[in-house]
């Protein structure tokens, strides 16, 4: 008799579907039609300037000031604050333009709210400043449209969703290792995963083959711009952006205490998911095994089930695979696993290896019952040169060398995990259920 507790189904959804058609539709998200409250809306509040950071030099707030190429460029989403109501805007220019501003409004009126931000010059590009602006006291669940810039000169219309305050329906894209240096396969994948129809995208690390190359990530941004002037970003660091200033110009992170200037590791909440995402590349050992593993234990043991039944993690190097070119990394498998035993993560993504595996349930190393194990997918498929496979393992479930992405859409109930490949065709579907 099965455990009551999360269920799972995998591979036999996906050996039928071909017999029976495509498995029903995943939750849909319903923040985009959400009726607008009867209250009246509040106002976004003003946000703290960003922190000086060592990489940011010649800070300087905004000025209604333009250069030769004023113009946004690799306008992208962040966050550095909880999702449900804030954001980060961030673009590029040339050196001489200080104008760093963003009008916005919600999707059913004027673009009547402004928001300032600062700018700041990162050894290692030349001519060119990177822009960056915080909204705060955003309305969850609802959608903005925005235009970045400033001093009469802005960017085409873009737009985002808030992420819930509670457990409804969201959908996430999950992509990882598009090295840029292959473009045209990024290219590709972007241009099929957009079409998700996400709110959000989870990234596993290695968006570039040199993080310390603004070349690759001019490449990276310019491969896929509708997507990031209108889905915000998760990210976690991959060993091939390093510890590079350039890295750490391009996004705004949320800084977990002790997390320190060379990498990333914090937690937030977004709809029914608290999503802990965690740095094995940019650390040493002993960091590893000691203020980020304090930190995944106290993060996990705080989870409150009723307001995110689900819990993932997130970061480059896989806990499971039987690729080729990579083993499982031992300091993270001996400092973290046993916490996921003992807190029950329901997910883990990955990247890393340049194919797709998926796992049953395990829990100390063995197959188990959804209620009590972690399900592992690695997805290292945007772009980077495929990898292939060792013999197979007892706890893997599926595995293809492909390039591709996922789709993750939760709500309160289930999570549904899609694989596609890059031409769109379905690997799986995984699907997790809370007991009714």
């Amino acid at each position: 008799m099965r455990p009551r507790g999360w269920l799972v189904a995998g591979a036999v959804l996906a050996a039928r579907s071909a017999a029976r058609g495509p498995p029903p539709a995943a939750p849909r998200p319903v923040a985009r039609s959400a009726p607008p409250p009867a209250a009246p809306r509040p106002v976004p509040r003003a946000c703290p300037m960003p922190e000086a950071r060592a990489v940011r030099l010649g800070a300087r707030a905004h000025e209604d000031a333009l250069g030769r190429h004023p113009q946004p460029r690799n306008l992208h989403l962040t966050y550095a604050d909880e999702p449900a109501s804030t954001l980060v805007v961030q673009w590029v220019t040339d050196d001489d333009t200080l104008a760093s501003e963003v009008r916005f409004g919600l999707a059913d009126g004027p673009l009547d709210l402004t928001a300032r931000g600062v700018s700041f010059f990162v050894l290692g590009a030349r001519k060119r400043r990177y822009h960056e602006v915080r909204l705060c006291g955003l309305e969850p669940g609802r959608r903005y449209l925005y235009q970045a810039g400033g001093a009469g000169l802005w960017s085409a219309r873009a737009g985002f969703v808030t992420a819930p305050a509670d457990a409804r329906d969201v959908r996430a894209l999950v992509l990882g290792d598009s090295r840029s240096s292959s473009a045209r396969r990024w290219r590709q994948v972007a241009a099929r995963a957009i079409s998700a129809g996400v709110d959000v995208v989870f990234f596993t690390g290695d968006a570039v083959s040199n993080g310390a190359s603004q070349a690759r990530w001019d490449a990276f941004f310019e491969a896929a711009p509708e997507l990031f002037a209108n889905t915000p970003l998760v990210w976690a660091d991959g060993n091939h952006e390093g510890r590079s200033p350039l890295y750490s110009a391009q996004f705004a992170l949320p800084e977990a205490p002790g997390a320190g200037p060379d990498g990333h590791w914090y937690a937030l909440d977004y709809g029914p998911l608290r999503l802990v995402v965690l740095n094995d590349v940019t650390v040493p050992v002993e960091v590893i095994q000691g203020a980020e593993t304090d930190f995944l234990q106290r993060t996990l043991a705080a989870v409150n089930r009723r307001r995110t039944p689900f819990v993932l993690t997130m970061h480059h190097r896989p806990l499971y695979t039987t690729s080729d070119e990579h083993q499982p990394y031992a300091p993270t498998r001996q400092a973290w696993l046993p916490h996921f035993d003992a807190h029950h993560v329901d997910l883990d993504l990955a990247g890393h290896v340049h194919s797709y595996e998926s796992s049953h349930p395990l829990r100390e190393e063995q197959v188990t019952d959804p209620s009590r194990g972690t399900v592992y997918f690695n997805y290292g498929g945007a772009g980077a040169t495929l990898y292939g496979f060792r013999r197979r393992a007892a706890w893997l479930l599926n595995r293809e060398s492909v390039h591709g992405y996922a789709v993750l859409a939760a709500d309160a109930r289930r999570v549904v995990w899609d694989a596609f490949r890059a031409d769109g065709s379905r690997i799986e579907r995984v699907e997790l259920q809370r007991p009714p």
